[in-house]
């Protein structure tokens, strides 16, 4: 079979750190959160590239944020793995479907449902989407410490989140906690480039629990998502620098 050779995408003169964080979403405010609280210094990338990377020097960790979807997750972990990555963890939000997920609360994802498009060019259907079970480990056991309510569970990852509906909150009840967008995609695409997979996620709201405040986003407004979007960065950045 002959593949396409994005070099340019690849940014061959960009150099990644071998543990990197991967940001999928919040372009204005997580993103320059995130930046303002570890250090970041921006790294320059081909003038082709929609994809922004961070150096966190005090960490030790490369920054990569994606934009939203999990074809652009793909391409910034086959960017990411082509200039040294090889241990990443997906640090984003999620939305809640099971009620036990609050809002404010953190989700180490062990596997994720996939609903998406994307992973299936790189496995087949059969083949599950799971992150690597010691990086997990690691990262619930500090987020078990952090101060911040902390689940180990599944998401549903899906291409769609305006058109979710029976498949996430009826099929999936007492199976899955949270819905995402790049979760599935994120731990297969890296499995097959020779990556170890970790996803720490915090709830930014829940349209299972009964206060409208709570099945509405907020984001970094709501006091309960800062807390625990600084928690889980920290556990991120822990986890990553051992």
């Amino acid at each position: 079979m002959v593949e396409r050779r994005f070099v340019h995408a690849a940014n061959p003169g960009f150099r990644c750190a071998s543990s990197a964080i991967l940001l999928p979403f919040g372009r204005r405010s997580f993103l320059p959160a995130v930046v303002a609280r570890t250090g970041g210094e921006e790294e320059p990338l081909d003038e082709t590239t929609d994809r922004i990377v961070y150096q966190l020097p005090r960490h030790g960790v490369t920054l990569v944020y994606s934009g939203m979807g999990s074809p652009a997750a793909a391409n910034a972990l086959e960017m990411a793995a082509a200039n040294g990555a090889r241990r990443v963890v997906v640090f984003g939000a999620c939305g809640g479907v099971d009620p036990g997920l609050e809002v404010g609360h953190l989700l180490v994802v062990s596997a994720a449902v996939r609903g998406e498009g994307t992973s299936r060019y790189y496995a087949p259907p059969e083949v599950q989407a799971a992150f690597d079970p010691v990086l997990t480990a690691r990262l619930a056991e500090r987020a078990a410490a952090c101060g911040v309510p902390a689940h180990v569970g599944t998401v549903y990852t899906t291409d769609a989140g305006y058109r979710q509906g029976p498949e996430v909150y009826e099929a999936g009840d007492g199976m899955v906690l949270g819905v995402d967008s790049e979760c599935a995609a994120a731990a297969v695409v890296g499995a097959r480039l020779g990556m170890s997979m970790g996803a720490l996620l915090f709830c930014t709201d829940n349209v299972r629990l009964p206060r409208a405040a709570d099945q509405q986003y907020g984001g970094l407004r709501d006091e309960r998502v800062q807390r625990a979007f600084e928690a889980a960065l920290d556990v991120a950045l822990e986890t990553l620098a051992t």
